[in-house]
């Protein structure tokens, strides 16, 4: 199997371009493990159809991941090297994933109205140790259309209904910036196609409590270090401590409230997010590392 290993200020990545293949999670794992396997943060499959380019994005321990702005950013520069191209709309192939007598099973978002989305989410949510059963979870959601989208609402958390989204990448020279909706927003939690919980560098020592009360998120820590810029460490769900999360930076600088461009230091090198009033840019300099075969390996 060929690939490609590519990183973000140290948020690496695999990246395959082999349209037919699938992996199951365990050979996802294998892959991403850095003793047994190639070593990396998520693991990225980038297919070609006609002119459209679609991208799907999982962790380190094999669960699918909605986005990854860095890792987008990667397959960005990825297409400018191999196919020529510098301005590209990536297709994120987004599905809802639930628990079902305890078998992971995947349903394509197209094909899930608002409330049976709100149905199985809430059958996750009652396998995420929040305290009830599938029945009491499948009875406490319900639907909430803040800033007039359906989320489904439980236990406090508004949920957005993944879906297939259209990201616009452009390349100049080293630099790759990718376009965002500006996200939506519920106290300290931001949702830029995964979810992401901003809070102050002070509960940094809180980490694992805050991650087993909140397993579907990345949690950033943050401490402003000048009037446009903060530092930003993060715990990224499916992954552990990570050097850098770019659809973090893209949470951390729209929770801020500042406007305009916004430096992100992340513990991997820096990043460059800018809010406008429309849309939100995250700008990277990723690097293609090096291109590689992985080969299987039996048990002897």
């Amino acid at each position: 199997m060929k690939f490609y290993k590519a990183q973000t200020n140290g948020n690496d990545f695999i990246i395959i371009t082999e349209n037919d293949l699938t992996l199951i999670p365990s050979k996802i794992q294998e892959l991403a493990d850095r003793k047994y396997g190639v070593g990396c943060d998520q693991v990225i499959f980038l297919r070609k159809n006609s002119e459209q380019y679609c991208v799907e994005f999982y962790n380190q321990d094999g669960s699918r991941a909605s986005m990854c702005g860095n890792g987008a950013c990667a397959v960005g520069l990825l297409i400018s090297r191999v196919y020529g191209i510098d301005n590209v709309e990536l297709s994120v192939l987004a599905e809802v994933i639930t628990n079902t007598a305890n078998c992971l099973t995947r349903h394509n978002a197209f094909k899930c109205s608002a409330s049976v989305y709100a149905r199985q989410f809430a059958e996750y949510f009652s396998c995420q140790g929040l305290g009830m059963s599938r029945e009491q979870a499948n009875s406490a959601a319900c639907l909430d259309r803040p800033g007039g989208r359906d989320v489904v609402k439980l236990q406090g958390y508004h949920i957005a209904p993944p879906k297939n989204c259209v990201y616009n990448v452009r390349c100049s020279g080293d630099k790759v910036t990718i376009e965002f909706p500006l996200p939506e927003m519920h106290g300290n939690f931001v949702y830029t196609g995964n979810k992401h919980l901003v809070l102050p560098k002070s509960e940094i020592s809180n980490v694992h409590e805050i991650a087993r009360e909140n397993p579907d998120c990345n949690i950033h820590f943050v401490s402003k270090t000048a009037e446009h810029t903060l530092r930003v460490e993060t715990f990224e769900r499916g992954v552990g401590w990570t050097l850098a999360c770019g659809s973090g930076a893209i949470a951390v600088g729209y929770h801020s409230g500042i406007k305009g461009k916004i430096e992100i230091i992340h513990d991997g090198g820096k990043s460059m997010v800018e809010v406008k009033s429309t849309q939100i840019e995250l700008t990277t300099a990723p690097k293609i590392v090096y291109e590689g075969e992985f080969y299987e390996q039996n048990n002897l």
